[in-house]
């Protein structure tokens, strides 16, 4: 048979006198198939990206705003995960002088101030890079297995919102998706500042007598959730705020002054030491020689102080868990009243500033985590001795810790055995 390919019409080059398309097109045709790579197979998010984009394409953007609302549902769900935040530092800052700067404008409209705060923070924090994350993040999330079409249509609107021409100029404030991330990061700055300030009256409460009533009714209504009572006394009273700052940086000066005796024991669980011991070994490294000159010294603080909040965002139940065991042990009668007092101080020096206390109870504590059993007092002994850590050495550890029915303890060795299968440690 010739190798050249007849037409329909020709006769068959098998020499039968038919046509082709009546003899041998057929047999040609399946072959050709058989031969011919397979079609690529379809984006696991191609339905859904086509309706973020047939949503877009309406004139009437309601479902639109619908589906932006949803996405931000998911985002408070998530918590602030990596990619689906700004900077927490820099929008903290920013956030803070701008509410300084719109005081008055609060006062006479704070809807329209806070239109401004929005505004300016997304211009601010809203760069080429950060949608450029977001989209990623937000796709790659998208693909997570349990979510409903709705949740997969918000989070592939959400990315496509993110996209960004690859040069020229944009507006970050016309991204209606920087709205949704500055809504739900608000809310949770919010909220933190709220605890704090709760925190803080409640310490001051503990010890003065001469709390008003008023003072009193507001702090119980902020414990069952109604804070407002709580910021309208703190703001009539410009003293207070000055008493509450006073008397937190006593309280802070107390907690690490204790730290440093010998008779007082460490405020961490022996996991925690080792999940930040793990994460944190490098720029601690830096830190103890940080070189000559006064840049290299600042640089060496800064790399520590910026993994230190590093690994508690990444270890979100980190602090609520030594919170919870502080404020235990606060109230157990078999310890003196010393220890006692410290742990009542350490909760609440903690819960208002969790890095800078976490680092100084790393940097300046005398003593070790107290064991649970004589078997992971072993385990740890046997990981001290070695001269570098790897993901094999912590293993009898986290095995120990599931035994032990101590889940979460198992899970931080686990996550820092992934910390360094690319971090190894050289103690």
């Amino acid at each position: 048979m010739s190798r050249q390919k007849p037409g329909r019409n020709d006769p068959c080059p098998c020499g039968s006198g038919k046509k082709y398309k009546a003899c041998h097109a057929g047999d040609d045709r399946a072959q050709e198939v058989a031969a011919s790579p397979p079609p690529a197979a379809a984006h696991p998010l191609a339905k859904d990206l086509q309706a973020a984009l047939d949503m877009l394409g309406q004139s009437d953007m309601t479902r639109v705003s619908e589906t932006l609302t949803r996405l931000g549902e998911l985002l408070k769900g998530w918590g602030p995960a990596p990619g689906l935040r700004f900077d927490s530092d820099g929008f903290e800052k920013h956030v803070s002088r701008q509410l300084e700067r719109l005081e008055q404008a609060i006062e006479r409209d704070p809807a329209q101030a806070k239109h401004a705060l929005r505004v300016g923070t997304v211009r601010e924090l809203g760069t080429r890079a950060f949608l450029e994350r977001l989209r990623v993040t937000l796709l790659a999330r998208a693909t997570t297995a349990g979510l409903t079409s709705e949740d997969r249509q918000a989070l592939c609107l959400g990315a496509l919102l993110a996209s960004t021409p690859k040069s020229g100029q944009f507006q970050p404030e016309d991204r209606p998706v920087l709205d949704v991330v500055f809504d739900v990061q608000f809310q949770e700055w919010s909220a933190g500042q709220r605890q704090a300030l709760a925190s803080k009256l409640e310490a001051l409460t503990s010890n003065a007598d001469d709390i008003s009533d008023e003072a009193r009714d507001a702090l119980r209504k902020a414990g069952e959730g109604e804070m407002e009572p709580l910021v309208k006394y703190v703001e009539s009273d410009p003293k207070l705020a000055t008493r509450i700052a006073h008397e937190a940086r006593e309280r802070s000066t107390r907690v690490e002054a204790a730290m440093r005796e010998p008779d007082m024991p460490s405020v961490f669980n022996p996991e925690e030491q080792v999940w930040l011991t793990s994460v944190l070994w490098e720029p601690m490294r830096a830190l103890k020689s940080p070189g000559p000159d006064a840049e290299a010294r600042r640089a060496a603080v800064n790399t520590f102080l910026s993994a230190a909040k590093a690994a508690l965002a990444d270890d979100q139940d980190f602090v609520s868990d030594m919170l919870e065991r502080m404020r235990v042990k606060a109230k157990d009668p078999v310890l003196d009243e010393k220890v006692r007092a410290f742990y009542t101080d350490a909760a609440v020096a903690f819960e208002a500033e969790p890095v800078r206390m976490v680092l100084a109870a790393i940097l300046t504590s005398r003593n070790e985590p107290v064991a649970r059993s004589p078997e992971e007092e072993v385990v740890r002994a046997d990981l001290e001795a070695l001269t570098s850590w790897t993901p094999e050495a912590l293993e009898p550890y986290r095995q120990l810790l599931t035994e032990m029915h101590q889940p979460v303890g198992a899970e931080r060795i686990r996550r820092a055995q992934e910390w360094l299968r690319t971090h190894p440690v050289s103690l």
